[in-house]
């Protein structure tokens, strides 16, 4: 018998005020959106139904409103669709909303949980007000603080900050202060990461002059120092915990299935021994047209890119691979990677017994290295 793999929900609100310069995320601004968000809630609900056949029966593990700002997508709509999906909830399903500061009121909060939203992860960045002007954020430090302390008085006990470090100007001691004062607003989890330039953003025709090396490499020590310090535990590649993980991202880690609805949302579900995948248009207006159309349609991805798929993601978590996750969720056989992963440990990359495998030190400092060895 051939088991179902679990499976989360990625739902995409593609708006935000104003794009950032550093974003590469499939965003657009609100103003200038050109189509209204119940046409585009319309859209959403009738993805989804169309492909009720790749849930195959499923209750999901967890909903995953992301954006763009999905806490510009009122809670009456967005009710609407939790609604809809709500025959493949159950009272454990992890429902994520992200958030910014300077969208979200304590009231508006409220809502949000009312209608079922029990995660926020609140898109902070900084609490430096010069940190938060050089990425061109719209929010300031002080709404920063307020945000994080309504997600709090709103009772929310799931709550991610999102922090960046490596930023304009910024050293050792300005990166802490941001951890610092993130640790001390409550958050139970933390998403901690490097500001890195992409090509199609405006940081990537007009880049900002960023820390040297030895700085960055500064940061990314003290960080792991405070964060240990504080009982954060760094279960993935930029997540930290107290308690709880993020459980739809640590189902895209574990090589897990996901249902994606909205303009730019991708899926990957595997039906039987086969793998499939769909990317959705990225544009707001094409993707409510392709839906009409019925255009978007699953691929079924080859079994030469499985071994590299596998390893991209189940090797950015930390935590001990079993032999048999390759088999189950993959369909394929363990003597597919077997070679290449017994050639990684003799580089000193991966602890490899006959039960699991995972990153040594020097893994996860040079996993790329590890990651092209699965590249046929």
């Amino acid at each position: 018998m051939i088991e179902k793999l679990p499976l989360g929900l990625y739902v995409h609100y593609p708006w935000c005020i104003r794009k950032c310069p550093y974003c590469d995320f499939n965003s657009h601004p609100k103003k200038s959106s050109g189509c209204t968000d119940e046409a585009y809630l319309e859209s959403l609900i009738r993805e989804f139904e169309d492909n009720l056949q790749y849930v195959d029966g499923r209750e999901f593990l967890s909903v995953y409103f992301g954006g763009g700002t999905p806490s510009l997508f009122s809670p009456n709509l967005m009710k609407k669709l939790i609604d809809r999906i709500s025959p493949y909830l159950n009272a454990d399903t992890e429902i994520s909303m992200e958030a910014n500061p300077g969208t979200v009121s304590y009231d508006l909060l409220k809502a949000y949980k009312d209608i079922g939203i029990n995660r926020i992860s609140l898109g902070v960045q900084s609490f430096n007000d010069k940190s938060l002007k050089a990425l061109g954020r719209i929010h300031d430090s002080q709404a920063a603080i307020e945000s994080c302390e309504n997600v709090k008085k709103a009772e929310f006990n799931n709550f991610n900050i999102d922090i960046m470090h490596g930023l304009p100007m910024q050293d050792s001691t300005l990166a802490l202060d941001d951890l610092k004062r993130a640790i001390d607003l409550g958050a139970n989890h933390l998403s901690w990461y490097e500001l890195t330039i992409e090509e199609d953003t405006y940081f990537g025709i007009h880049p900002p002059k960023l820390p040297a090396e030895d700085e960055l490499a500064q940061i990314e020590q003290d960080g792991f120092s405070l964060l240990e310090q504080n009982n954060f535990n760094r279960y993935e590649v930029s997540g930290y915990t107290r308690d709880i993980r993020c459980l739809h991202n640590q189902n895209y880690w574990y090589f897990g299935d996901y249902l994606g609805i909205g303009a730019g949302a991708h899926s990957k579900i595997k039906l039987g021994s086969k793998t499939y995948r769909k990317a959705n248009e990225q544009k707001p207006s094409d993707y409510i047209q392709a839906i009409r159309d019925k255009k978007l349609c699953f691929k079924e991805v080859s079994a030469e890119n499985l071994p590299f798929e596998f390893m991209l993601n189940r090797l950015r978590i930390f935590d001990r691979v079993n032999i048999d996750e390759f088999s189950v969720t993959t369909g394929l056989d363990f003597s597919v990677v077997k070679d290449r992963l017994i050639k990684a440990k003799e580089l000193g990359l991966l602890n490899l017994d006959e039960s699991s495998y995972g990153l040594t030190d020097l893994g996860r400092w040079m996993l790329n290295d590890i990651l092209e060895m699965f590249l046929d």
